[in-house]
């Protein structure tokens, strides 16, 4: 097993570092791998390479996922710039920004009693994934800017959108089912 633990993980997946990335390449390098370093292919060997192929199974498994997701992997590429977050504390400031979200919270509470609950949430979710493609491109533009303080508070406005797309999933779900 050649897999360096101390590598990043776009380095791993041979990907440059970067915001934008090649999410095929991603996949192909992520099968590579997992086909080369899979727990099953070393069953029959020590305990020892049976325990460093689940290490390297995981480290793989983590990048993947870090990488997958547009805030994890804006988080990350922070994170190699030596910005640090604190889960407990860091939160956004920006009083547009929280009052908009509060506004959408409340649009999501009236959606049952529209006239067509699943195109008011339709609109709803039209209108979240734009914005939050927005900011997607707004932490590129300020980490390739160098101005890695608003990429930062950007990944903070990205995790309460990651929270609100999960809120409209489970009530699409729920109206879905009420059909």
């Amino acid at each position: 097993m050649s897999i360096d633990f101390k590598q990043n993980y776009f380095e791993l997946f041979e990907l440059p570092q970067q915001y934008e990335i090649d999410k095929g390449a991603l996949a192909t390098a992520f099968r590579q791998l997992q086909a080369a370093h899979h727990p099953d292919r070393f069953a029959s060997g020590s305990d020892e390479d049976r325990r460093v192929a689940q290490q390297v199974t995981s480290f793989i498994n983590t990048g993947q996922e870090t990488l997958s997701s547009p805030r994890l992997r804006a988080r990350y590429l922070l994170s190699l710039a030596d910005v640090s977050f604190d889960d407990e504390r860091d939160t956004t400031s920006d009083m547009m920004f929280l009052m908009s979200q509060m506004e959408r919270r409340e649009q999501l509470e009236q959606v049952t009693q529209s006239d067509d609950p699943l195109d008011a949430i339709d609109a709803i979710s039209s209108e979240v994934k734009a914005d939050y493609e927005g900011l997607q491109n707004a932490f590129e533009e300020a980490y390739d800017a160098g101005d890695l303080e608003e990429a930062k508070q950007v990944v903070l406005k990205l995790k309460f959108f990651e929270r609100l797309m999960g809120e409209i999933k489970q009530l699409e779900e729920k109206l879905e089912d009420e059909v």
